[in-house]
């Protein structure tokens, strides 16, 4: 199979971070999520103790949600230092030799001159995505709905400080798909299909 990357950006809310971790499981490659915040902010000199980005998130409390979900869009990321850290931690991981899978970040736009790469959109709709973060963190729908609009701003507005482009846009986007028509595993099989279609010859 030839080399490939694939940037998975998202709606806050429709499970895209399970996707992408079954699709790096099934195709055998790397999965690139927080690791490049935490990459970024040690190259950047930002203090990692400033935000909450556990994976395992203990205190489900509306507050402590949005710190956790706002991994890595605080202010002290729109320092062109921070920007630049996170440009440069992306562009090394895919100057390596392997394929990979990369999960926000901007990925898609840093790594638009790059050849080799499928860019994925997950989206779903408003009233899909706010049960799945009711049932999935124990919210009233009211919360849910709260916080999956405060961080689509939080991370629309970090994409069009980096790109100057909005974040949902058909620019730079080679799949777009709405996880809660086809589903988890379905979406997962849609990708896998794509990427050997592409590059598995």
């Amino acid at each position: 199979m030839k080399k490939f990357i694939l940037t998975i950006s998202r709606e806050f809310g429709c499970n895209a971070r399970e996707i992408g971790r079954g699709l790096a499981a099934k195709l055998g490659v790397p999965f690139y999520d927080k690791e490049l915040v935490d990459m970024a902010a040690a190259k950047a000199g930002i203090n990692r103790d400033l935000f909450n980005g556990a994976d395992e998130i203990r205190d489900k409390s509306e507050k402590n949600l949005l710190n956790s979900f706002s991994y890595g869009s605080s202010t002290s990321f729109y320092s062109e230092k921070a920007v630049t850290a996170q440009s440069d931690v992306i562009k090394e991981l895919a100057n390596k030799g392997e394929s990979c899978i990369f999960f926000g970040r901007c990925s898609d736009y840093i790594l638009r001159e790059y050849p080799n790469v499928i860019n994925v959109f997950l989206y779903a709709s408003m009233d899909a995505r706010i049960r799945h973060m009711a049932e999935g963190y124990e919210l009233s729908e009211k919360a849910a709905e709260k916080l999956i609009k405060r961080i689509d701003k939080q991370r629309h507005n970090y994409y069009k400080y980096v790109t100057g482009k909005n974040r949902g846009d058909r620019d730079l986007k080679h799949i777009m798909i709405d996880v809660h028509e086809f589903g988890t595993e379905d979406v997962i099989n849609i990708i896998y299909n794509t990427v050997m279609l592409k590059f598995g010859k």
